[in-house]
């Protein structure tokens, strides 16, 4: 893993979003870890959705020689700002195992892969329950036999007020607003700021129009689109510190948290 780098105002955007929000050898090893325990065989093929700078898929592919990745987004800038500072950054047999599709994820079905991945909320794009449940079939005839869709989602409480959250990075402090909820339509506008030390801040450095998903409509959805054993793995609690262990099980209930993250997960 290499060292956390010193964020300055120069920094480029997408390395403040990638050191604040995203955790990739991580979430592969779970997701590997996961697919063989419920399958019983390793993930080969990782298709990551709304793959941004595709992180996710170079981390995947570092997994071992015989892991592929195809990462897909519509936002062709940053795609290539993928290629240029993370792809490049890999050894010429990994980035021979990656493709990068500029498209959208409605509409790519091949290559048929083991495992997709939609992280990052980034589904919540889609509002309609028409939009979501195209793009579940989607995504499920894009998947191998005995193939898995995972899905990270987010509620709470805290999830439909008007608040600001701030965390110390490595040389800046990391801010997420979330500007505004509608209880009716459960749409929510959600903002990236980073502030720096020397007074300098970088205001909607990102900016999301979303629908907050709950999970029984996703367990719905997934369910109407075809997926099979469609459940939730919810982080478990220490018994001493009751925080968040940083590990999912499978579960059927879950606590009242003001702010959770969970994953949903289907089988094809």
């Amino acid at each position: 893993m290499t060292a956390q780098p010193k964020l300055s105002p120069t920094t480029d955007v997408h390395v403040l979003y990638q050191e604040a929000v995203q955790s990739p050898e991580a979430d592969v090893r779970d997701i590997a870890r996961y697919f063989k325990k419920l399958t019983g065989r390793p993930a080969r093929l990782f298709r990551e959705d709304f793959c941004g700078t595709a992180l996710l898929s170079c981390a995947w592919v570092e997994l071992g020689s015989d892991r592929r990745a195809v990462g897909i987004d519509l936002d062709e800038p940053t795609l290539r700002w993928g290629e240029t500072h993370n792809l490049s950054q890999l050894s010429e047999d990994a980035r021979a195992r990656i493709d990068l599709i500029n498209a959208d994820v409605l509409d790519v079905r091949r290559p048929k892969a083991d495992v997709v991945a939609a992280l990052n909320f980034s589904y919540c794009i889609f509002k309609t329950r028409a939009q979501m449940l195209a793009y579940a079939r989607s995504a499920r005839r894009s998947l191998n036999r005995g193939g898995m869709m995972i899905m990270d989602a987010w509620g709470g409480s805290e999830t439909q007020t008007i608040c600001r959250e701030r965390r110390r990075l490595h040389g800046c402090t990391y801010v997420w607003d979330q500007v505004s909820f509608d209880p009716v339509t459960y749409h929510t506008d959600c903002r990236i700021h980073f502030e720096f030390p020397n007074g300098r801040k970088l205001r909607n450095a990102f900016t999301y129009d979303w629908r907050l998903w709950t999970l029984p409509e996703l367990r719905d959805l997934l369910e109407e689109a075809g997926f099979a054993d469609v459940h939730v793995l919810w982080e478990t609690t220490d018994r001493k510190t009751k925080k968040g262990t940083g590990n999912f099980r499978r579960a059927e209930r879950g606590d009242a948290d003001r702010s959770w993250v969970a994953y949903i997960v289907g089988r094809t």
